[in-house]
């Protein structure tokens, strides 16, 4: 599946567009996976397991809670100039990442394998929004629309 199949059918950004998104599949396990700063490998998830249905970070990975334990997700990774706009589905939290090298990068469980890198304008702290919505039809994999600014 191309991962912005997933969200195909809805106006993801209706009121203003994102500096830059990409789009990703990810296998996931645990009922979990991470957003880190820099390329993914090297990040401390350990801190930034979540806890619960909300987002857990350490500034430099954030854990956000699946509905299922294994299986895929899709994932909406977008940067904003400003304040990102709310997205649709459950908010699960609000939390902070200081990108030093500008990337952002999707981890999972298995092998912390990293996902397409998301390049930001500038480096530094930035806030990060995370909203959760079923999967479109039967079988389609759970969407998570990540937001990001400075």
């Amino acid at each position: 599946m191309r991962p912005e199949t997933a969200f195909t059918g809805e106006d993801l950004f209706p009121h203003a567009q994102p500096w830059d998104v990409v789009f990703d599949v990810l296998r996931v396990s645990h009922g979990e996976f991470w957003l880190v700063a820099g390329d993914g490998p090297g990040a401390g998830i350990v801190s930034a397991i979540p806890e619960g249905d909300s987002l857990t970070g350490n500034g430099e990975a954030i854990g956000i809670p699946t509905l299922a334990s294994a299986g895929h997700v899709a994932v909406a990774l977008s940067v904003w100039e400003g304040p990102a706009p709310d997205g649709p589905g459950k908010l699960l939290g609000t939390s902070r990442i200081v990108a030093p090298d500008r990337e952002l990068a999707l981890v999972n469980v298995e092998g912390r394998e990293p996902g397409p890198v998301l390049v930001l304008p500038d480096e530094g702290e930035h806030q990060v929004r995370v909203w959760r919505r079923p999967a479109r039809g039967v079988g389609g994999p759970e969407c998570y629309d990540i937001r990001v600014w400075p």
